[in-house]
């Protein structure tokens, strides 16, 4: 007899008649090398829609009537297309009678008003049986082929829609029907055997659990003894992750049994749960193909273990569950506790996916299928009666969970693997509701709330498969500043990739309007797409905007000065994000507020990255944090910290009026729109608190003292042109401070001063040989005087202002975060 390979076909893969012409092709190639068999599924969709209809029916609801009426005309469409409107009329005949049995299957269930599980999966077999019936006549137009009810020789258990299979009874039946029928048939003979359904012993139909059809090409190969069982479907292979959760899913090529096993167990759809095992014992390989790319080498599954670079080989999940939890001081070292559990949950045949005990023993919690809790429930109540009615013992119950499992030969004796897992879900804030490792660990697996799946699969399948660090970004304010950050993003993504680095702009938002894309934005083309936004996007929906990105690892730019968003940090760090910026707001904030948003960003494990708070570019807060975290003692900072203020004070020698320079600064740009706000010494004053701060000390803006360069009569109101002559006032007496300090040697400068716990800033007078009174245009310069640096001060100079400067900053933090992220 000598077959050599069991085929398998579904879902989308016998989706319509053109694919199903692809997969009857590579079914025409393979049995010209060697015999073949062949096992189909329903057409996609088609199993859903017969238990709906069924569900329908039962309700007295008519509809089912024209869902029964769109399956019939869906596969006797599909026939004639596939045999050019002119199929034989047996198969015509035959494919009727099996839709007129199904009709009154269904009219039954509608006159009972009551849908059995054997009623069910009655219903749900006709979706393969017509589906085999007519490939296999389609195949006769090639070559000899035959229908397989595999009812007749699949047997199993009466569990109606999870039915057992009796191997003993069904592995003899197979090996004798496929002897007899070689031998009074062609070589070239195809049968098409039905999936997904068997029979009990007295000839009811069964099936063996929803995409069975893999588990019944496992146990038709098994029972041939076949060199191959080959599963073709709608992917290149097993795939290290749902790619319609995690994006950059990509297909695993080769697996042992054991992971296989473990991933379909969890959910992995590929793969039936119970595919692996007939195989298993007998040494079958199998492999999982792509009927739309056949060319693709696909996954193959064997006894060997593979050689893999990472640690695991996929992560998969099982959705709708239910966490119980029996605790209770009375189970502590009483022993059968967990005996009698899981004997009372088995006796009401519910199927516990996953287990975890306390090493107290004061608590077992499992999770189970949701459809499973109730008769879960029954079942405790039943066998822990009088430990529940005495309140000795609770049962707790939560649902909505999901199940998550990391799979891979290799994290079997590597240190450091549950770590990893627990590490990246914490920083993520993913809350895990339970724990359980098998002894071979080979698999870890926990449960959480089902809205957090998304992002603990990301996370977990980003810290264990994906080769580059990703960042998602989002941009609250693209001018000069974020403009320019943008462009030094698109210009470096070949550095950023060449290091390790995968950094997207998810999103951007400007007064209203925003653009979003999770795969990354075309920087190419971000004004045009912001320019065509809608303007209507007010902050709580831009909250929800960046959640609804499911990003992992992302992180806000504000390069804004606003203080609305400074007041909605707390939402982004809820959100799981980074903050990067250069509004110095947040650094500003009353104590209390500022504390409360530093404990925030601690208990959330989240970087708030600010080097563009002083000094723009200049490497200022990094240099100071350097030197606290070397043990230095910081004694003095002093310095110029306005580059507005560096611009007038080092053109200012007394040939043209002081307010005369300042309507200069203001019409090349050097100041603010209201030139004010660098004259009142305020920004100084932030930027003095900021490094206060830094250092320990508890300060607010009020504890600074600010000499201000606006007289009070022109600090109200809104700022005009005639400010200037009325400013005109102060020229005076700027001029005979100047010349004083003219006839000491000295220059004037706007100082600002952190020294002995107090912070101050106004203007002084620099000995012409002082270091303040070398800069240079708009030059910041600060100097640290410490314990180690106490002969010489630490001087840190350059331009403090500026587009490309400050960008350059954020985006120097933005590198400083990439490094700070684990691997």
């Amino acid at each position: 007899m000598a077959i050599k390979k069991v085929v398998k076909f579904g879902g989308s893969s016998v989706a319509n008649p053109e694919r199903i012409r692809d997969a009857v092709s590579i079914v025409l190639q393979a049995a010209k090398k060697e015999r073949v068999v062949v096992v189909v599924s329903a057409f996609q969709g088609v199993t859903n829609q017969l238990i709906e209809s069924a569900r329908l029916a039962e309700t007295g609801d008519t509809k089912y009537q024209t869902m029964y009426n769109t399956l019939a005309k869906r596969h006797l469409g599909t026939l004639k297309q596939l045999h050019h409107n002119r199929p034989p009329a047996h198969v015509t005949e035959n494919v009727q009678a099996m839709l007129t049995e199904l009709s009154n299957v269904l009219q039954g269930i509608y006159l009972l008003r009551h849908s059995s599980p054997r009623a069910l999966d009655l219903t749900a077999s006709f979706g393969e049986r017509l589906s085999a019936l007519i490939i296999s006549s389609f195949i006769q137009q090639s070559q000899p082929s035959c229908f397989v009810d595999s009812r007749e020789l699949v047997m199993t258990d009466d569990q109606f829609t999870r039915a057992v299979v009796q191997f003993d009874k069904t592995n003899p039946a197979i090996r004798k029907y496929f002897k007899k029928l070689f031998e009074h048939s062609s070589r070239r003979l195809i049968p098409v055997v039905t999936g997904f359904i068997g029979s009990t012993d007295d000839g009811l139909t069964t099936t063996i659990g929803r995409n069975g059809s893999d588990y019944s090409a496992a146990i038709f190969g098994a029972a041939l003894g076949v060199s191959l069982i080959e599963i073709w479907t709608d992917v290149d292979g097993i795939l290290s992750a749902d790619p319609r959760a995690v994006p950059s899913a990509f297909v695993v090529p080769t697996m042992s049994y054991e992971e296989a096993m473990e991933l379909s167990y969890f959910g992995a759809k590929v793969l039936h749960a119970s595919t692996i095992a007939p195989a298993v014992a007998k040494h079958i390989p199998i492999d999982i193909k792509n009927t739309l790319n056949p060319s693709a080498a696909g996954t193959h599954i064997s006894h060997h273990i593979s050689r893999w670079e990472g640690v695991a080989k996929g992560i998969t999940s099982v959705d709708d569950c239910t966490l119980l939890t029996l605790r209770g001081m009375s189970m502590v070292g009483v022993p059968g506790i967990a005996e009698r559990l899981f004997r009372a949950l088995a006796s009401h045949r519910v199927n516990v996916i996953l287990i975890s005990q306390a090493s107290s023993e004061h608590t077992i919690c499992f999770a189970i299928s949701s459809m499973d809790a109730p008769a879960a429930k029954k079942a405790v109540h039943h066998e822990f009666h009088y430990e529940l009615q005495s309140r000795l013992t609770s049962l707790d119950e939560k649902t909505q969970q999901t199940i998550v499992a990391i799979v891979g030969d290799g994290m079997k004796g590597t240190p450091g693997v549950s770590g990893k897992v627990f590490q990246a879900l914490g920083r993520n804030s993913v809350n895990i509701s339970a724990i359980a490792q098998g002894a071979s660990e080979r698999n870890i697996s926990f449960v959480i709330d089902e809205e957090q799946k998304l992002r603990a699969l990301n996370v977990i399948h980003e810290a264990f498969f994906e080769p580059r660090k990703k960042l998602g970004v989002v941009l609250i304010g693209p001018g000069n500043i974020g403009g320019t950050f943008l462009k030094q993003i698109h210009q470096q993504q070949s550095y950023l990739r060449s290091a390790g680095y995968d950094v997207r702009v998810c999103g951007i938002y400007d007064i209203g309007k925003a653009v979003f894309a999770s795969k990354g934005i075309d920087l190419k083309r971000w004004r045009e797409l912001l320019e065509i936004a809608p303007k209507k996007m007010k902050y709580p929906e831009l909250l929800k905007q960046i959640a609804a990105l499911q990003l992992t690892n992302a992180v806000l730019v504000d390069c804004t000065a606003s203080p609305e968003i400074v007041n909605m940090y707390e939402d982004f760090v809820k959100l799981n994000m980074h903050i990067i910026t250069p509004n110095k707001r947040a650094n500003v904030l009353p104590w209390h507020r500022y504390t409360q948003l530093t404990e925030l960003l601690k208990n959330r494990q989240k970087y708030f990255l600010y080097e563009t708070n002083v000094g723009a570019g200049l490497p200022i807060i990094s240099t100071l944090q350097d030197l606290i975290a070397s043990g230095d003692q910081i004694v003095k900072i002093e310095g110029m910290f306005s580059g507005t203020l560096s611009h007038l004070f080092n053109y200012y020698n007394g040939t043209r009026p002081f307010s005369v320079l300042v309507q200069e600064a203001l019409g090349l740009g050097y100041t603010e729109p209201d030139p004010r706000e660098d004259l009142s010494g305020g920004d100084v004053a932030r930027k003095l608190l900021i490094l206060a701060r830094q250092i320990g000390l508890k300060m607010d803006m009020e504890d600074i003292g600010i000499e201000n360069l606006v007289p009070k009569q022109l600090r109200q109101g809104a700022f005009t042109k005639e400010f200037f002559q009325k400013y005109a006032k102060v020229d005076d007496l700027m001029l005979r401070r100047l010349e004083k300090a003219k006839a000491k040697g000295s220059v004037l400068r706007y100082v600002g001063v952190l020294q002995g716990g107090k912070a101050s800033a106004g203007i002084k007078e620099v000995p012409a040989n002082h270091m303040l009174a070398s800069t240079k245009g708009s030059d910041n310069i600060i100097a640290f005087t410490t314990q180690r640096y106490s002969k010489t001060p630490l001087v840190v100079q350059g331009p403090g202002a500026g587009a490309d400067v400050t960008a350059m900053g954020v985006f120097s933090d933005l590198l400083k975060l990439l490094h700070y992220l684990p691997q």
